[in-house]
């Protein structure tokens, strides 16, 4: 028999091996351990809240979603505008008016029909973040800013086209009643009558009396 520390050929002994093969499987599962630790806390830190930023966004988005609202109800009522609008200044176009002015303010319409297409397309540029997901951190902090940033450019050109349209139905309102009076020139002008002078009465001859009470003419 041989003992516990008997040896083999190669003169290494038996729990030698079992040793070093014990460590090389400890040193494996530190390993992994640590990566799967790193990998955790990669993954935490990318998947962390930030319930500030949520408040932050939720408000934004409320606000915005306030604000549409509004626009959209308007629009309604302004294309409506427009097209009556259109009509009177078509309807204004006839000889006498001021042409110039009206095709201008018709140029004016069509241009303000154009800015209310780009209302809209802003509208969609808010709408593209709002809904972001807060789970993903970096790319919720991005939606809320482009969300605030777009919501306030969407905010002023909205008030710059309310001015617009009140002052464009005026300037149209203007014109088409000034049309309205103004005289056809293609009527021929009315003739106006000279009263002729009243003739003057002959003179009636005068009688006058003789002595003899017999009356006679005198012609003068």
């Amino acid at each position: 028999m041989c003992s516990l520390r008997c040896e083999p050929a190669g003169g290494i002994p038996h729990y030698s091996n079992i040793t070093m093969t014990t460590i090389k499987k400890i040193s494996l599962y530190l390993t992994l351990g640590a990566f799967a630790g790193l990998l955790s806390l990669s993954l935490n830190s990318c998947n962390k809240r930030n319930a500030e930023l949520e408040t932050d966004y939720a408000t934004k988005k409320a606000s915005a979603e306030t604000l549409m609202g509004q626009i959209n109800s308007a629009m309604t009522s302004m294309k409506d505008d427009h097209s009556k609008w259109a009509a009177a200044l078509a309807t204004a176009k006839k000889p006498g008016a001021d042409t110039t002015k009206l095709n201008e303010l018709n140029g004016d319409l069509t241009k303000h029909e154009a800015d209310m297409t780009a209302i809209v397309s802003l509208e969609d540029s808010v709408k593209a973040y709002m809904n972001a997901s807060p789970d993903k951190a970096d790319e919720f902090k991005n939606a809320d800013e482009k969300l605030g940033t777009n919501s306030n450019d969407l905010s002023d050109k909205w008030k710059s086209y309310q001015d617009s349209h009140l002052k464009l139905g005026q300037a149209i309102s203007a014109a088409t009643v000034a049309a309205a009076a103004a005289p056809d020139t293609t009527k021929p002008k009315a003739e106006v009558k000279k009263k002729a002078a009243p003739k003057a009465e002959a003179a009636q001859p005068v009688i006058k009396t003789e002595a003899h009470g017999v009356p006679r003419k005198s012609a003068h």
